[in-house]
């Protein structure tokens, strides 16, 4: 199978797994919202509501930043989604999260 170049993303495999490791913190696979969430709320359990920006660092450090869709959850019940990213600094020598600003 070849692959259009069209649209094309291509990640290198350390920026790739630290975009992985952080957002299985931020919204573990499988997790499921608390019983009685609004429309909101299920909304911003799901990973699809998010674009992620990755950004190399120094000494093996990868900056990965959640930020809501513009276009997601939108005219929902309950609070809109906050606009301020989530930013996860990881460190992939030692594959640990180094801090997390929210």
């Amino acid at each position: 199978m070849v692959l259009p170049s069209e649209g094309q993303h291509v990640l290198p495999g350390a920026i790739a797994a630290a975009v992985a490791f952080a957002m299985e913190d931020f919204l573990p696979l499988g997790a499921q919202p608390r019983r009685g969430a609004t429309p909101t709320e299920v909304c911003a359990s799901q990973r699809q509501s998010y674009d992620v920006t990755a950004v190399p660092g120094a000494d093996a450090v990868v900056f990965v930043s959640f930020s809501a869709r513009q276009d997601a959850c939108r005219d929902m019940e309950g609070p809109p989604l906050s606009d301020v990213p989530i930013v996860y600094a990881v460190d992939t020598a030692r594959w640990v999260i180094l801090s997390v600003q929210k």
